[in-house]
Formats: structure tokens, C-alpha cells, sequence
């Protein structure tokens, strides 16, 4: 399924701008580049850390403003009607009750329990998560759509290397070296596709934010303890315990389902109603439209 490419990426293709759409390409990869460096530097620090997301997110948005001038938002995705906005703040609210209701289950059938997450580590994830999503989505999805038309071939693969990442993060750097499941593997596959699939039908990050911080802000920041053994997990082995659960992947892939229809039915809907619902209005105005 090829879905029509609109974003604020996009440049004629006409003969005479060739080489200016190459450099632009080219440009585009800048700001990737440096954001890609600014989101981890958090996480060199003790896990009392959580402050460190938010002077990353001023810098990010700074480095933004210089690399892309009057028109950052649009390409940090941050761009969206008032409407989508109440409506990312509402989809935060249910994602994460229903996070805080699902976990307990969680717990239970797979041995663990966990203690009440800290406010101010709380409020760190909401800033992580909208680092991630600026780096992971906008940016890097907003790339790739300059060279690849499929949105399902951009989701898929993005996917994969989310739930690829997740796995080598684990398995060499850590000092536990501990290989996720198959499982697990497969829940951050599902997640990730979810979240790649919402910013591709909107084309901003309100709701994926809203998914991933939702989720985020519920289970990351708790302190999480075997029942056996009452020794305190650390985080790769809390994250192969709980994604790793059937329950766990059954409800992520619901939610990739979910989130493919959605996608699907953008296809569907004429193209002035496209543009309209997915905030293609952040497009810069291009001379071909006048002829339409």
C-alpha cells in the first residue's frame, strides 16, 4: 500500500529544481544528524537523571530553530491544529489509565511487583519521549520520505530497527548482556510500528508522543521487584519480564492492527480531505498547486 507523500519535505520534481531538491536532501540530513547526537547524552548520567531531559529538549529545540529557521516545527512535528492538540492531551490521559490499569496484571502472571514511580522521574519520561519522537518520527521518518513513497514499507522497517536497537542496547553494552525473547522482540516491533503509524497518518507527533509517553511515565520510572526472590530488576531484565509477556504482545499487536487501519483509511479520502485531516497545510505552498 503506496499512500500519497505529502510533507513539509517535499520539493517540486520538476527538471529545473533537480539539483536544488538534491541539496535539500542533503540539508535535511543535518538536523537528523545533530539531534540524533543531543537525545542520549541523558542517559550518561546516574539514574537520578531525570532532569537532564528537559535542558536536552530546549537544545534540541534551539538547534532546530537555527538548522530549519522559521519553519522547525513543521519539520519537528510539532506543527498540529488546536483540535489535535486537546486530542494528544486526552490520548495521553487514556493510555496512560489504561497502562496503570493493564500492569498490575502484568506483574502478577509474570512474578514481579512494583512500587509506586517517582513524580520528578515521571515528568523526565515526558520529555525523553518527546525527544524520541522529534529524532524517531519526524525527523528520521521525514527523511526517509524523500526517497520512499510506501508509508507501510517506511513503518515496517523503522520497526524493525526499534525492536533491533532495543536488542543490541541489551545485549553488548549492558553490563547484564541480556538477550531479549522473542517476545519482548515482537512487542517493541508492534509498538514501534503503532507509533510510526500514527505519525505518518497525522503527520505530527501529538499522538505518537501520546502513546509513547503514556506508556512510558506508568512502568519505566517504577521501581520493579522479583516476588521470589524480592531482589530489585534492572531495566533490560524488567523490560524482557514485561514485554515479554503473551498478554503484553496480544494488546501491542491489537494496537498495530489498529493503527495500520487508520493509516489505510487515509488512502481512502479525497485528496483535498487528506490534506486537510493530516496537516498537510504545514506544506510549503508549491507552484503546482495553483494550476489545481
Amino acid at each position: 500500500m503506496a499512500i500519497d507523500i505529502l510533507s513539509p519535505y517535499s520539493l517540486p520534481c520538476t527538471n529545473s529544481s533537480f539539483s536544488k531538491g538534491s541539496n535539500h536532501k542533503v540539508a535535511r540530513s543535518m538536523p537528523l544528524l545533530v539531534v540524533a547526537a543531543l537525545v542520549p547524552w541523558p542517559l550518561l548520567f546516574s539514574e537520578h537523571h531525570w532532569w537532564a531531559f528537559i535542558p536536552a529538549t530546549a537544545a534540541i529545540m534551539v538547534a532546530l530553530r537555527l538548522l530549519d529557521g522559521p519553519q522547525w516545527t513543521s519539520y519537528a512535528g510539532l506543527k498540529m491544529p488546536l483540535t489535535h492538540v486537546l486530542l494528544a492531551v486526552a490520548a495521553f490521559g487514556a493510555v496512560a489509565t489504561g497502562t496503570k490499569m493493564l500492569l498490575p496484571h502484568i506483574y502478577e502472571s509474570t512474578g514481579l511487583r512494583a512500587d509506586t514511580p517517582r513524580v520528578e522521574q515521571q515528568l523526565g519520561l515526558l520529555f525523553q519521549s518527546l525527544n524520541e519522537e522529534i529524532l524517531f518520527r519526524a525527523l528520521l521518518i521525514g527523511f526517509l520520505l524523500q526517497y520512499l513513497r510506501s508509508s507501510v514499507l517506511i513503518s515496517v522497517g523503522l520497526a524493525c530497527v526499534f525492536s533491533a536497537a532495543h536488542f543490541l542496547l541489551y545485549r553488548f553494552p549492558n553490563p547484564l548482556h541480556l538477550p531479549l525473547s522473542w517476545t519482548a522482540l515482537l512487542t517493541l516491533f508492534l509498538a514501534g510500528a503503532a507509533m510510526n503509524n500514527l505519525y505518518l497518518a497525522f503527520r505530527h507527533i501529538g499522538f505518537s508522543w501520546a502513546f509513547h509517553a503514556g506508556w512510558n511515565i506508568v512502568w519505566l520510572p517504577a521501581p520493579v521487584y522479583d516476588v521470589l526472590t524480592n531482589d530489585r530488576l534492572y531495566e533490560p531484565q524488567v523490560f524482557d519480564r514485561v514485554l515479554g509477556s503473551s498478554a503484553m504482545a496480544i494488546v501491542a499487536g491489537g494496537t498495530a492492527l489498529l493503527s495500520f487501519g487508520l493509516l489505510a483509511s487515509q488512502s481512502r479520502r479525497p485528496q483535498g480531505a487528506v490534506r486537510a485531516y493530516r496537516g498537510d497545510f504545514l506544506r510549503p505552498k508549491l507552484p503546482s498547486d495553483e494550476q489545481k
